[in-house]
């Protein structure tokens, strides 16, 4: 009875001063109630609940002193139980309590014309209680007296509607203290009675009049901002979670606990907006496909939709050529996420080519992201690329075969093409082909450069290499070198470190060249060779047969004429002596290709 006394004691002193600071309002006027209550209070006491429950009755008058505080005075009682020797014993009982209201609902809005609220009730009384009939080892006399009253203390939670402006309703619940001598047991260990309520009230309230009453303003209804997508997939997500939340018939409170830690709440929340989503998303994936691009460096194919952020699958590039456009992809098992911005995203899909019925698999959180500066070109720009590849091999396998049967070149000389489709930064691509080809030590004077020879037309591997180039440039690739386009030309030569004793003689063929800027080993310089001065460097004979390339080119690929081309040549001399380093290179560079 103490402790309940001192804590009794706290939370009033407690209530007081928040009920008194809470919402205020000078235009409030007192009101006096009037409040019946009936209901069923159940002592906290040996014995079956159900049957140790019994009703109670009661009456208090009160009245709010502001709308957030007031107070009351009541009684009420009838009978209670008590078990004792196997069988109940009802007895009398009576409750009169002061009790101080504080109206929760002020605390949280500044409208007073609400027709609800929510209240704390504690309270100090008086218990008294007849005889319980126990035959128990207490004196006669120790059960009269002041043993048939004590102190009643109490604390309760109620909630209070208005039905009318006089009337309203409402359901309280209160937990009652009283001495060790009310239900007649008193054990060593009993040292206070518990008793818990459950009331259902009615009230009428004497202080409405026109003059003083704060009138109640219904809410004008007005027409509700309809839901987002996001707002709906939230509020669908939290009545799953509220239905998961519940605890499952015989499941322990030990597993209930474990199942509904933070971490595994979080995992259930994050799977619900999974499958809302993907459920609100239908068929968007099949539906929305805008086009299919691919990254030749990274191997993946970016598939970019209409209205949801673009993947990246990864696809080998010996695989794309089996995509030819959407209708070739068939996506399966897709799982989507709806964001704030009503935004659809794909976090897994299933993606099957129905030509070959492989499947390859799109997870958002292993996969690369699609970026377009990964180097992301139309797919269709990409089949080009290796339809070219393939029509440039078949130009270069014809001409080798073609110089194997007539005994120029040998399996010692090996001439190699390659495509590369560069991204640039404007959204277009460059398109570079390159020839070029090596020849083992020791051939290179049958099927290449003799020592101090410069002229590619007559070198049967620069010959071969040269032909490839006439034969793709005038044909198939002719469609790079149209009107007003640009491209760049690097024409390179190279030679080994073998000393030039004197000079070599130069023929003039291709006039004088006076100070031609080239890259001498990644530097740039210049070099002069004239038909006086001969060839007396390696750097100079590497320059002439570069130059030899170029002539050779423009005299047999007359589209590059209507190119703006700027062209470059590269000097590389070899720190080795050997035929095998005396070769020459052509690069082409064509700008914006993509149509």
């Amino acid at each position: 009875m103490i402790r309940f006394s001192k804590i009794s004691t706290v939370a009033l002193a407690m209530m007081l001063p928040l009920c008194m600071n809470a919402q205020q309002d000078d235009a409030f006027e007192s009101n006096l109630f009037l409040q019946v209550q009936g209901g069923a209070q159940l002592p906290f006491s040996p014995g079956k609940r159900m049957d140790l429950i019994s009703p109670n009755f009661g009456v208090n008058f009160g009245a709010w002193l502001s709308p957030a505080m007031g107070f009351r005075v009541g009684a009420e009682g009838l009978k209670s139980k008590v078990f004792y020797n196997n069988k109940y014993n009802s007895f009398k009982y009576y409750n009169i309590n002061v009790d101080l209201l504080c109206n929760l609902s002020s605390f949280f809005t500044d409208n007073l014309n609400t027709k609800s609220k929510l209240y704390l009730l504690g309270g100090v009384g008086l218990a008294i209680y007849g005889d319980q009939n126990l035959d128990t080892r207490l004196e006669k006399d120790e059960l009269s007296g002041l043993h048939n009253q004590s102190h009643n203390l109490r604390v309760g939670l109620g909630y209070e509607y208005k039905l009318a402006r006089p009337i309203s309703v409402s359901a309280e619940f209160r937990l009652n203290n009283a001495g060790k001598y009310f239900n007649g047991l008193t054990g060593p260990n009993n040292r206070s009675d518990w008793r818990a309520s459950l009331l259902l009230g009615v009230a009428y309230n004497f202080a409405y009049t026109k003059s003083s009453e704060y009138s109640f303003v219904e809410p004008v209804l007005t027409a509700a901002a309809p839901l987002t997508l996001y707002e709906q997939k939230e509020q669908e997500v939290d009545a799953r979670m509220n239905t998961w939340m519940k605890r499952i018939k015989g499941e322990s409170k030990a597993d209930f606990a474990l199942r509904t830690a933070d971490a595994q709440m979080e995992a259930q929340r994050l799977e619900y907006s999974k499958i809302v989503s993907t459920d609100m998303a239908g068929n968007r994936i099949n539906t929305n496909v805008r086009d299919l691009q691919y990254s030749n460096n990274k191997e993946m194919l970016g598939v970019r939709f209409t209205d949801m952020p673009s993947i990246a699958i990864k696809v080998p590039r010996a695989e794309i050529t089996n995509f030819k456009n959407v209708q070739d992809m068939k996506f399966t098992n897709t799982v989507y996420n709806l964001n704030p911005g009503d935004k659809f995203e794909v976090l897994y899909t299933d993606v099957i080519n129905p030509a070959t019925g492989k499947k390859y698999t799109y997870v958002k959180e292993q996969n690369a992201q699609y970026v377009q500066t990964d180097g992301y070109l139309p797919l269709s720009a990409i089949h080009q690329d290796i339809q070219n590849t393939a029509t440039l091999h078949a130009i270069k396998d014809e001409v080798v075969r073609e110089a194997n049967e007539k005994n120029i070149l040998s399996d010692n000389t090996t001439i190699t093409v390659a495509t590369e489709l560069i991204p640039t930064t404007n959204g277009q691509a460059d398109y570079k082909i390159t020839y070029k080809y090596t020849v083992k030590d020791g051939f290179s004077v049958k099927e290449d450069f003799a020592p101090g020879k410069y002229d590619a037309s007559k070198a049967p591997a620069s010959v071969a290499m040269l032909k490839i180039i006439k034969e793709s440039l005038n044909g198939e690739f002719a469609k790079y070198c149209q009107s007003g386009k640009a491209a760049d030309i690097k024409y390179s030569g190279s030679a080994d470190a073998s000393p030039i004793n004197g000079k070599i003689a130069y023929n003039g063929m291709f006039g004088n060249i006076v100070d031609q800027p080239v890259m001498i080993s990644g530097k740039p310089s210049k070099l002069t060779v004239t038909k006086q001065s001969g060839i007396t460097t390696n750097e100079q004979l590497s320059l002439v047969r570069a130059i030899s390339v170029k002539e050779y080119i423009h005299a047999n690929v007359p589209a590059l004429n209507n190119l703006k081309v700027t062209e470059s040549y590269n000097v590389d001399v070899s720190s080795e002596e050997g035929s095998e380093f005396r070769r020459v290179i052509a690069e082409f560079l064509f700008h914006d290709v993509l149509k």
